[in-house]
């Protein structure tokens, strides 16, 4: 599949580049996302090179993945993908700088992949339905997808494994007929 581009009103989606190695090295050393993210622990430049040719360039290239940098006032600000994409599962996955959180940046690039992921072709892939899922206890990646319109299923008993083993799996999803509504998330109520 051919990479493509998204544009939202302060940034810039874009395949993660070679140029990005050095910016997604250091954010991946944050506490917060070596936490919520599977990533390598530790993580090296080698981790980051492999990420985005291994991982981006090759998922493009299969059209089993859509991985973008999140490009904000011309820096790297994190990443978003959509992965199995030619499966039955399709799922979002993001994660974001330190330096470039609580900016709503997140909140402003879910719609984005999602408009491209659930749209028909040619402007989008046609899915019909995407997952979110996060271990439990990520309540920051919970209210951007709930603010995105997914609605939450339901925690899966040690549906995920981390570092430490297995552990719960908060789980959403959001269909093409769904109208971008902010549902209740029970796992949120006073948090």
């Amino acid at each position: 599949m051919k990479k493509v581009e998204l544009h939202t009103e302060r940034l810039l989606l874009r395949a993660p580049v070679m140029a990005d190695v050095d910016q997604i090295t250091a954010a991946c050393q944050d506490p917060d996302i070596q936490r919520w993210v599977p990533i390598p622990v530790p993580y090296s430049e080698t981790d980051a090179l492999s990420y985005v040719r291994d991982y981006s360039d090759r998922g493009w290239e299969s059209g089993n993945c859509c991985t973008w940098a999140i490009v904000h006032d011309g820096h790297f600000a994190g990443a978003i993908g959509l992965d199995g994409i030619a499966g039955e599962e399709p799922t979002i996955g993001y994660w974001m700088g330190p330096a470039s959180r609580r900016n709503g940046l997140l909140s402003e690039s879910v719609p984005a992949v999602l408009d491209f992921g659930l749209s028909a072709a040619p402007h989008g892939l046609g899915l019909d339905r995407v997952r979110w899922h996060a271990y439990a206890g990520n309540s920051a990646s919970a209210r951007v997808a709930q603010r995105a319109g997914f609605r939450f299923e339901g925690t899966v008993r040690d549906g995920a494994t981390d570092r430490g083993g297995l552990v719960d799996d908060w789980v959403a999803s959001i269909h093409r007929t769904d109208a971008p509504t902010v549902h209740p998330w029970p796992i949120l109520s006073g948090v």
